[in-house]
């Protein structure tokens, strides 16, 4: 009798345990979730909880300096902030399901570049200084971008495609690779206005952030 008193606790215990377990999403939920993603070009993710904080301190993060010296662009926990460079309060640019991580300030200032997965996979991402209107410029699926930087005319980027360097302009394309063997070399490009008989395409014309991520 004890050990069956015992057995019959525990069976107890586990359905009051699962009683209060968050429910999966349902097929219905998953089904509209991925149609909201392929209409949005997001995360086919649903968002019920948020957590909020406040940090003074980040590790193993990517950083850069506007040219002007004024701003530094950084990614924590896959948002991107900006912060005076005499300190203060950081202010987050982008934000949402999508990963955000190693911006780069273009040779303007006017710009960033960032690997983001906010399409489904990483890829290449363009926007303004202030994270509005942002881009994808790769769409590829399968492929591992990183430490992406812009060309010094502002209008091209390198970034690491796998172990070789290709260079993409910033409307989009199919890129041209830039090391390792086999190089390509890019056609016309309908969206750029640029070309490439070669490798080379040329063409015409004290801190705090506050985070919230959600779950």
């Amino acid at each position: 009798m004890p050990r069956l008193a015992a057995r019959l606790l525990c069976l107890l215990a586990v359905v009051s345990i699962m009683s209060y377990a968050p429910l999966a999403q349902t097929r219905a939920q998953n089904d509209k979730a991925a149609a909201d993603a392929v209409k949005n070009k997001g995360l086919p993710l649903i968002t019920e909880r948020s957590l909020s904080f406040t940090t003074s301190e980040a590790t193993w993060l990517s950083l850069d300096l506007s040219p002007d010296g004024k701003t530094i662009v950084f990614e924590l926990l896959g948002d991107l902030y900006t912060l005076p460079i005499a300190g203060g309060e950081a202010t987050r640019i982008t934000s949402g399901q999508g990963y955000d991580m190693q911006p780069s300030f273009s040779p303007d200032g006017r710009k960033l570049v960032f690997i983001s997965d906010r399409n489904g996979s990483e890829n290449v991402w363009v926007s303004n200084a202030d994270g509005t209107h942002a881009r994808a410029i790769t769409t590829t699926e399968r492929e591992n971008y990183m430490s992406p930087t812009w060309a010094p005319d502002n209008e091209y980027v390198i970034a690491a495609k796998g172990p070789q360097l290709w260079m993409y302009h910033e409307s989009g394309g199919t890129g041209v690779q830039m090391t390792g063997a086999g190089r390509r070399r890019s056609s016309r490009s309908p969206t750029s206005g640029c070309h490439s008989s070669s490798s080379t395409p040329t063409c015409g014309s004290n801190s705090s952030a506050t985070s919230t991520r959600s779950a």
